[in-house]
């Protein structure tokens, strides 16, 4: 049996143990370039630096979806002016050109014949009609005759009923005196109101999308710096974990471990990026050009809520709108009820006819006064009340819930606002914990304290306060536009010129 010699067996061991790490252990990568930021930093230079309250002014005036709602707003408007139709006047006008192969004339001279038959036969009777056996005289018939035929010849002109080529007028004005109709009218401006309440309150929502997007852009910028603080600090993190490792005082899973961070940083940064240009591109498809918040200048506003005694949440455009529509259906209540009355209605018509005819002249005018009375219409406006009744329940049930609805967003986003103030302080507070405690970490690992785990642990946390706190900053400016929007005061919040109806104020309740 053979033996083996102690020291080679020792070096046999080291021998494979050196192998085993040599091909086991994955080599170590080289330090990567940075995350490319080309595409983001390329992107974002294309878009235009502008503050909320001048893209918001730009959106009121650009915004595809904003004039889609103004359009449908007065679509509704114009309609809405079909009701003064009962009190305007219509005034019509026609001009017609005839031309007929059959002529219509009357010539009374072909009656002349006749006549002085009935001439000759008076006078030939005359005398034994009497008791005169004298004979007429005929030199004396025929001269009365053609004394006859003489004075006809000039009263006894042809008159042309239909010529040949004729010409026709007719100016006609009719006013109406009085129609049911008319009860009607107050319904054009209450629906004209409830329109223009309606697009004001889908430029609200544009407008809140919009700073949304915006605010959430900005929260993104934050939480990207704090990404970016976390890769350098990963890098450095790296850098001297291999430099100890090349000294020897530190193992390959420290420069791994750093590696790993950086990566992970990166990654993150990326992610932070893509979320920023998408973010970027749907604040170009609601405001109409490409902007983007300025650098350096975080948007900050002044919200407080309103007291709930006086229900800001009537202040509201989607209330305003379900209110007016709910007026605007009682409005029509009341004309079903009164549509049996008779309409009256009064004309003046002028006409011009090229043919004088039997009238003489070649203008008329006529005036009529007439009155109308449907005793009976198969049932229709019965049919038409009851559907208004319905109708007019329906639009109740809307602005009740409407305001019901409103009140429980203006509830939720004071809340939301209080929570988002609490939040931002504890994030702060936070974010100022992990800056301190890296700090001292980090100098307890240069001093050989601490090990690198704990230095990652810490580093990662900072990057989690630091991106809550970003975060939660710019979610409170979120919560204060919310809060704005549901108080329908949000143009006024945001910069815009035109202010909306004060809350509580205004028309009663219906």
């Amino acid at each position: 049996m053979s033996t083996v010699h102690p020291e080679r067996s020792r070096g046999a061991i080291f021998a494979v143990l050196f192998a085993t790490t040599a091909f086991a252990a994955p080599p170590l990568p080289a330090n990567a370039a940075p995350v490319p930021g080309d595409l983001e930093a390329a992107y974002v230079a294309t878009r235009k630096p502008m503050a909320l309250a001048e893209v918001l002014k730009l959106a009121d005036e650009k915004s595809a979806d904003l004039a889609a709602a103004r359009a449908a707003a007065a679509q509704v408007a114009a309609k809405a002016r079909l009701v003064f139709s009962s009190v305007l006047p219509e005034i019509t006008a026609s001009v017609s050109y005839v031309h007929t192969t059959a002529e219509q004339k009357f010539d009374p001279s072909a009656f002349l014949q006749a006549f002085e038959g009935v001439i000759d036969a008076s006078i030939r009777g005359a005398g034994p009609a009497y008791g005169f056996p004298v004979q007429a005289n005929d030199q004396v018939i025929d001269g009365v005759k053609q004394g006859f035929r003489d004075g006809a010849s000039e009263g006894l002109k042809p008159t042309t009923i239909v010529a040949r080529n004729s010409l026709y007028g007719n100016l006609i004005l009719t006013q109406t005196l009085f129609a049911p109709q008319m009860f009607l009218i107050p319904a054009a401006d209450q629906s004209k109101q409830a329109a223009k309440y309606g697009g004001l309150e889908a430029r609200e929502q544009v407008l809140l999308g919009v700073a949304r997007i915006y605010l959430g852009v900005e929260g993104l910028s934050a939480i990207e710096e704090a990404a970016k603080d976390a890769e350098k600090v990963a890098l450095k993190r790296e850098k001297d974990a291999t430099a100890q490792q090349q000294m020897g005082v530190a193992t390959d899973i420290a420069v791994l471990r750093a590696q790993s961070e950086t990566a992970q940083a990166r990654a993150t940064l990326a992610t932070l990026q893509g979320q920023k240009v998408a973010l970027l591109a749907m604040l170009e498809a609601l405001v109409g050009e490409p902007v983007r918040p300025v650098d350096g200048e975080p948007t900050h506003f002044e919200v407080t809520a309103s007291d709930e005694a006086i229900a800001p949440w009537d202040g509201t455009y989607l209330v305003k709108a379900n209110e007016y529509g709910l007026k605007a259906q009682e409005t029509f209540n009341s004309f079903d009820r009164l549509s049996w009355l008779p309409s009256l209605v009064a004309q003046a018509k002028g006409s011009y006819n090229s043919n004088k005819g039997f009238a003489g002249t070649n203008f008329m005018f006529d005036a009529v006064v007439a009155a109308q009375w449907t005793l009976y219409d198969r049932g229709q406006r019965y049919v038409t009340m009851h559907e208004n009744d319905f109708k007019t329940v329906e639009a109740r049930a809307k602005y009740e819930g409407s305001r019901a609805k409103a009140k429980a967003n203006w509830i939720g986003a004071k809340t939301n606002l209080v929570a988002a103030q609490v939040a931002l302080t504890q994030a702060e507070a936070q974010a100022s914990l992990a800056t301190r405690a890296q700090k001292q970490i980090d100098s307890a690992y240069q001093a050989g304290f601490s090990t690198s785990l704990e230095v990652s642990d810490i580093d990662s946390k900072r990057f989690f306060a630091m991106s809550a706190a970003a975060q939660a900053r710019a979610q409170l400016e979120v919560r204060k536009v919310e809060l704005a929007a549901a108080e329908g005061r949000l143009a006024l919040v945001l910069g815009l010129d035109d202010a909306p109806p004060s809350p509580g104020a205004g028309e009663g309740k219906p």
